[in-house]
């Protein structure tokens, strides 16, 4: 028999159960907020897989018979420990999840800033997201189209095309520190999926991102938490540049990523210009209160 307190306990118990392992009904209690699931693990793959169940599950995102574009960071010439790339491991984790769920192909790919070759040796994505069913490839002339991407700073563009031609596309990125735009996650992460001269971009540097965070709109924002770059980004220094944080955030929302991620990085949504511009353009909320935030750590 259960008196006044043990009820009490139980029933909040039950609740905040509900709260962590229900998160489409939680979801569909505060539809209005934004949902970011975090899940901490010493294991990688756990903690993308943990996350995305938070998030109401792979099968909310990709459907049976889907070809899935998952664009990681994967520009630099680095070591994974370095965490200037997006570890391999999580990206090896989304696309098992997507053939999990029915997609009828998965493609890994970026265009590099440092020799393609030696980033996808070094960087050990397509060694792991290969063995896990992915097609890679090194971007050619033929994987480029112009579009129209309908920006106040970028208008036509050369963009990678899987981006735009997948029935889903799934942004990994890793979250670092960047000399020039303060922090680098989600929205940053789409310099990777266009061509042309990328440079010329850095004249409007922060209404280029957001131009192209509005042109790509993915599926699913799976960030990568688990090693991020404090200091000496993009490409990072040394490991004393490099805090474990174990941890994965997945949301359809790329502000809300972004913003908590920049905290992680030390600085806040309020001190990084695109963050800003990307929220006055209604991509998403910078602001908690407007945020459903599940977190587990397993």
């Amino acid at each position: 028999m259960l008196d006044r307190r043990n009820f009490i306990k139980h029933s909040i118990l039950a609740y905040t159960t509900l709260k962590l392992f229900s998160p489409l009904s939680t979801f569909a209690a505060e539809k209005n907020k934004s949902l970011v699931s975090i899940c901490e693990s010493a294991d990688s793959r756990q903690a993308v897989r943990q996350a995305v169940k938070m998030a109401g599950g792979i099968g909310n995102f990709i459907s049976k018979n889907d070809t899935v574009a998952v664009k990681p960071n994967m520009a630099w010439a680095r070591k994974p420990e370095y965490a200037a790339n997006s570890n391999p491991d999580v990206v090896a984790e989304v696309v098992k999840l997507c053939y999990e769920a029915g997609a009828k192909k998965v493609f890994v790919t970026d265009n590099p800033c440092n020799s393609p070759r030696s980033v996808y040796a070094l960087s050990n994505i397509p060694a792991l997201a290969q063995k896990e069913g992915a097609e890679i490839f090194i971007p050619q002339n033929r994987h480029y189209k112009e579009r129209n991407l309908g920006g106040e700073f970028v208008d036509e563009w050369s963009v990678l095309d899987i981006f735009y031609t997948a029935d889903k596309v799934i942004n990994v990125p890793v979250a670092k520190h960047h000399g020039s735009s303060r922090i680098t996650v989600s929205m940053k992460n789409w310099l990777g999926a266009v061509g042309g001269f990328r440079g010329s971009l850095h004249q409007n540097l922060h209404q280029a991102i957001v131009d192209l965070a509005s042109f790509f709109k993915p599926t699913l924002n799976i960030v990568d938490c688990t090693r991020i770059l404090m200091a000496n980004g993009p490409t990072g220094g040394s490991l004393d540049d490099v805090k474990k944080l174990n941890r994965v955030l997945v949301s359809t929302d790329q502000v809300a990523v972004d913003s908590i991620a920049a905290g992680y990085l030390g600085t806040s949504a309020e001190n990084v210009k695109f963050i800003q511009i990307a929220e006055k353009k209604g991509l998403g909320t910078s602001d908690k209160n407007k945020m459903n935030i599940l977190y587990e750590k397993i």
